[in-house]
């Protein structure tokens, strides 16, 4: 046997093992509860959500209901609209340049870069290291989309489709990177070769923007007067001037995946086998140095591994920028305050007093002349319900990703104990950063709805009321925003364990994926519990005072009993939490 066999199957024997081993590592974790009780959560929530229907006859869903499918309007230009994402996905990869680095471990690098393994052979094991992953996505893929009828009962068809389009896309990540490396290197393309392949790119791309703008158009009012006349705008577009000629190969790419029966997928199936070769060979007869920015990557992301699994998710503090505080802090105040500023600093800059006061007049004025602009009533409607959906997403979903808070402070709550300071302080303090971040976002949501909310169809609510309303809704956010951050904030101190492996973003599996769902089903029952007496006395306010004063005032006093309510709920919580810190020993909790 020739050496590069021999090296081609000790390779593929290295990343055989090293699965069997991830696999044996990961059912060796199910012998603790908190992996075990995750696993069987994380299984039977994908059961439920896509096996069980997976599993009932075509065409035929639960109850003997026809499973949903895609609007008439949107099917027609469905495999247009994805060959369109397709690419813009690929222009995207296009403009931003990089190095060509491979994802190594520093053990693959320790052990494979010092070896008699040539630059291709490296290659094909990264190529092969992929396929795992990008094997269950197309998976998840196909039991996603397999829940619409529109797309046949091929089911093993998608899934090889969908893998195409991942492998395809895999394969052009990695062949960009080495372009730009080797017009980037000096020592290989010269500086007039650069500027050559610049101009062609740039010849090329004011060709087609010529070619759009001459026909191409943009929309016009009547083009958005319902989602029908948008869909019809939509699919002229993608067949007119260069767009059909820039989708070719989009559309030939993901045409297996969207195969309704086995004589398309068969069709379809040559063409896309011909784009995949075309860029598997791309990218292993592109020779380009990749070693250096490999094993740059790879200490990279060990350092921001370390740094997750410490609890800090921004990564190490040598890769962070200096940021410029929310806001000066006093010498002397509130305690409190501080943790806020601290907090504050976690936090992208996006979140500053400037930038909110600047994204709350944004909001206000570009919704004041989109309530006035009749011609636009249809973006009107899908803004409304985007910032809808901003709001439901803040209330759901918002708690479990804000964590500046206990969460991420709890590898230090032994410092932060020898603090002259209450439990209850520094409980109160770590929850006022993401209290005062999802409030703003639940407040930017309502104002948005206030102004944009139609009410013409709606005779019964008038302004006062909708004003009413959204007052009241204003009111009640912060109590009950606290209310919610109070449940995984008290979890990461009574389990905190369970709430290390939930907020470790380098953590994945099936059992951690049912440890966020425990966690999050946990929050959700708690904050249900909690509301439950203040929603009583609301509807017992409103039922009173309706009479005296109106639906509007009743609205609002009940709002105010309720946030009153919650917000005494929220105190106890805190001044009982904050016991249970003082209590608080970090090495016991924590240790194996």
């Amino acid at each position: 046997m020739s050496a590069p066999a021999s090296l081609a199957q000790a390779l593929l024997y290295l990343r055989v093992t090293s699965l069997v081993g991830w696999i044996r590592s990961r059912l060796k974790r199910l012998r603790q509860p908190k992996y075990l009780a995750g696993a069987v959560v994380g299984a039977g929530w994908i059961y439920l959500l896509f096996l069980r229907r997976a599993a009932h006859a075509p065409g035929v869903a639960r109850g003997g209901r026809p499973p949903p499918e895609i609007p008439p309007e949107v099917l027609g230009i469905f495999t247009e609209l994805g060959a369109l994402a397709l690419l813009l996905g690929v222009l995207v990869n296009w403009v931003i340049p990089r190095r060509a680095a491979l994802a190594f471990s520093e053990a693959e690098i320790a052990f494979l870069f010092p070896a008699p393994v040539s630059r291709r052979m490296l290659v094909h094991y990264r190529l092969l290291g992929t396929q795992l992953g990008i094997a269950v996505t197309a998976l998840v893929l196909t039991l996603v989309f397999g829940r619409f009828r529109t797309f046949g009962e091929h089911r093993v068809f998608q899934a090889v489709g969908w893998w195409l389009v991942l492998a395809t896309l895999n394969l052009h990540t990695t062949g960009t990177s080495f372009v730009y490396s080797r017009l980037l290197n000096r020592s290989i393309t010269t500086h007039r070769r650069r500027l050559a392949v610049l101009g062609i790119v740039v010849l090329f791309a004011l060709l087609v923007s010529v070619w759009a703008s001459l026909t191409l158009r943009l929309p016009q009012p009547g083009d958005l007067v319902s989602f029908t006349t948008l869909v019809g705008y939509i699919g002229t577009q993608l067949h007119s001037g260069p767009v059909p000629w820039l989708l070719a190969i989009p559309k030939a790419l993901m045409a297996p995946a969207l195969a309704d029966s086995t004589r398309e997928f068969v069709l379809a199936l040559g063409p896309a086998l011909a784009v995949f070769v075309a860029h598997y060979f791309w990218v292993v007869r592109t020779e380009v140095a990749f070693e250096e920015a490999s094993i740059a990557r790879a200490e990279k992301h060990a350092a921001r591994l370390r740094a997750v699994r410490q609890g800090d998710w921004r990564g190490p503090a040598s890769a962070r920028k200096a940021r410029r505080p929310a806001f000066t802090l006093r010498p002397v105040g509130r305690p409190e305050v501080a943790f806020l500023w601290k907090n504050l600093l976690a936090t992208s800059g996006f979140f500053r007093p400037k930038v909110a006061l600047a994204l709350f007049g944004i909001t206000v004025a570009g919704s004041y002349w989109l309530a006035h602009e009749p011609r636009l009533e249809f973006i009107r409607l899908w803004v409304v319900a985007m910032f809808g959906i901003l709001l439901a997403a803040t209330v759901l979903l918002g708690p479990m990703m804000a964590r500046q808070d206990l969460r991420l402070d709890l590898l230090n709550a032994d410092i932060l104990k020898t603090y002259p300071l209450r439990g209850w302080q520094v409980v109160l303090g770590e929850l006022l950063t993401p209290a005062a971040i999802l409030t703003s976002l639940a407040w930017l949501s309502l104002i948005a709805g206030y102004l944009l909310l139609p009410t013409e169809q709606l005779t019964w609510f008038s302004p006062a009321l909708r004003g009413a309303v959204a007052l009241g809704l204003a009111i009640l956010a912060p109590s009950f925003v606290i209310i919610q951050l109070l449940a995984p904030n008290a979890a990461a101190v009574i389990f905190p364990a369970w709430a290390q492996a939930t907020g470790n973003a380098a953590e994945r599996g099936i059992e951690v994926l049912g440890q966020r769902i425990i966690f999050s089903t946990g929050q959700l029952l708690v904050t249900a519990l909690a509301t439950v007496p203040a929603a009583v006395t609301g509807a017992v306010l409103f039922f009173l005072t309706q009479w005296l004063i109106g639906p509007a005032g009743a609205v609002l006093v009940a709002s105010i009993g309720m946030s009153l309510l919650l917000a005494a709920e929220a105190w106890w919580s805190i001044r009982w939490l904050g016991v249970r810190f003082e209590r608080f020993d970090l090495s016991a909790e924590l240790q194996p």
